[in-house]
């Protein structure tokens, strides 16, 4: 993976063409806050996280308006110009559609995290922002989500209604537009911003899919999935994760997918794929360094429990008993005996 986090060109088309509603070149407005405009070459070049924070700003200051990215959002009228567009408008449901954008989503943007769950009767779309320049930006939130509901709208034809809007950021003096585009109670500084309405939503058919394009266009997504991360594996690039993660604290799934700028859920996919899980892979890793440290007269066995992430001693003996049907103590014993051979 990139060391940092982009979005695609195409996904901020909106925010060039408002540049050049107002006037301005879109090539002279990059120039202007310091970006080559040779990034506009390819719908397929990338922006980092500060290229994107300044295109904002500079909207924001063009407008006058901190609703800005808002209206930049309400302003999406057509789909992505690329493979995840493509994908998305030949689903059958929007079900189906944002589960495969969860999946495909960092061909266009690594910046975020979408996800789709259920709780109860609601379906609820969030986005985790995990760059660090962009997290509770409210330009950059208000446009995610704002584009967002553009999108179901345009994938489905129709103007969906909603129970709840979130935002992380602050709630701004003035919630008129927030109102006014979601015609439903907004909160603000939530965990994450996303979407809320009723589950069977989910269930909208997409305006005129087609099932043999969709099985192309995602064959073809998953190859550059494939080509944008390397050839490394979802299981290695896990085990990569916690064994660099373990030393600060042993991570969770959710840590590691957002390492990865995926979602739990597209993760959990990749790994199946793999025949393989995450509960897997990280006993693996615990057995491994379990055995390691039980073959060092050094280290106790407390200290191996807490070096591989379990809370309690008692835990870890009745793991270790699973992995190799000794306790720990019988595996040293027997180690530095040489009755036990690996």
């Amino acid at each position: 993976m990139r060391n940092e986090s982009s979005i695609s060109v195409t996904k901020m088309s909106t925010v060039f063409n408002f540049f050049e509603v107002n006037g301005i070149k879109r090539e002279k407005a990059l120039e202007t806050i310091g970006i080559s405009p040779s990034i506009l070459e390819s719908p397929d070049n990338r922006l980092i996280a500060d290229e994107v924070y300044k295109i904002l700003q500079e909207a924001m200051r063009l407008a006058n308006n901190e609703s800005i990215g808002l209206y930049l959002g309400e302003l999406l009228s057509k789909g992505f110009s690329n493979i995840l567009g493509y994908v998305l408008m030949n689903c059958r449901t929007l079900g189906d559609a944002s589960e495969k954008y969860c999946r495909y989503e960092k061909i266009v943007d690594e910046t975020s995290i979408t996800d789709v769950r259920i709780e109860g009767s609601f379906a609820i779309v969030s986005i985790t922002t995990i760059d660090r320049i962009l997290l509770n930006n409210r330009q950059f939130s208000d446009y995610k989500i704002s584009g967002l509901l553009s999108y179901i709208k345009m994938l489905t034809g129709k103007s969906i209604n909603l129970n709840e809007v979130h935002f992380t950021h602050r709630k701004p003096k003035d919630i008129s537009e927030y109102k006014r585009i979601f015609q439903c109670p907004v909160y603000f500084e939530k965990q994450v911003s996303a979407l809320v309405f009723d589950n069977l939503l989910l269930n909208l058919p997409i305006i005129e899919p087609n099932n043999n394009l969709l099985d192309l266009f995602e064959k073809k997504a998953q190859e550059t999935i494939e080509l944008y991360d390397g050839d490394e594996t979802y299981s290695k690039k896990v085990t990569r994760i916690i064994l660099k993660e373990m030393n600060r604290d042993m991570p969770s799934i959710k840590v590691v997918a957002r390492k990865l700028a995926i979602s739990v859920r597209s993760l959990q996919t990749y790994l199946n794929k793999e025949q393989t899980s995450f509960t897997k892979i990280l006993n693996e890793i615990r057995k491994d360094i379990a055995l390691q440290c039980l073959n060092d007269n050094n280290a106790s066995i407390d200290e191996i429990a807490y070096i591989i992430g379990f809370s309690e001693a008692s835990a870890f003996h009745r793991a270790f008993k699973k992995w190799t049907s000794l306790t720990p103590s019988e595996f040293r014993v027997a180690a530095h005996s040489s009755y036990y051979i690996q």
